[in-house]
């Protein structure tokens, strides 16, 4: 069970990295300081998510395995509707000129976790154990999206620092 909770906590903080550079509202003409202004405030937001997603009460190890496995998709289609939101929130935004690059290798990292998420989804059975599950929702997919997300945000984050932009994006790994 602590590799569960291995495996969830990484995908919350990758899910904090790639939602911590959110925008709610796009519009160009944004300066950086009011782009990354608007990230620091989704981060609140993303974690808010995040902190819901987690009530999930975990299963036991007396859980049968068919519960084991609606667990496991129940979690997996959770974080794919949040990744799904946020490739849609990034993909309405235009980014300033200085952080587009990086702004779209976000979009499109969040999108590849969303797919690999959902491809988990699509691929658990109607029953598994508990370390099937760790290893289901641990998946190589989840983590190559994962570190692409991560980079992205560090991208950012260090645009942010070489223009003196008092922001933590709270990438993985700083």
């Amino acid at each position: 069970m602590k590799s569960f909770a291995l495996v969830a906590a990484i995908v919350v903080l990758v899910g904090l990295a790639a939602f911590g550079v959110a925008c709610k509202n796009g519009g160009g003409g944004l300066s950086l300081e009011e782009y990354f202004t608007q990230l620091d405030a989704a981060q609140n937001e993303v974690d808010r998510q995040f902190d819901e997603a987690f009530q999930l009460e975990e299963p036991g190890p007396d859980t049968s395995e068919e519960d084991i496995a609606a667990f496991a998709r129940q979690v997996a289609e959770v974080f794919s509707t949040i990744f799904e939101d946020a490739e849609g929130t990034f993909g309405d935004i235009e980014p300033p000129a200085q952080a587009e690059e990086a702004h779209n290798a976000l979009v499109q990292a969040i999108g590849d976790i969303r797919t690999a998420i959902d491809d988990v989804v699509d691929n658990i059975p109607d029953a598994l154990s508990l370390e099937e599950m760790d290893a289901i929702l641990g998946a190589p997919e989840v983590e190559t999206a994962s570190n692409a997300v991560d980079d992205a945000c560090k991208e950012l984050q260090q645009i942010a620092d070489d223009n003196s932009i008092d922001v933590d994006l709270e990438c993985e790994d700083e």
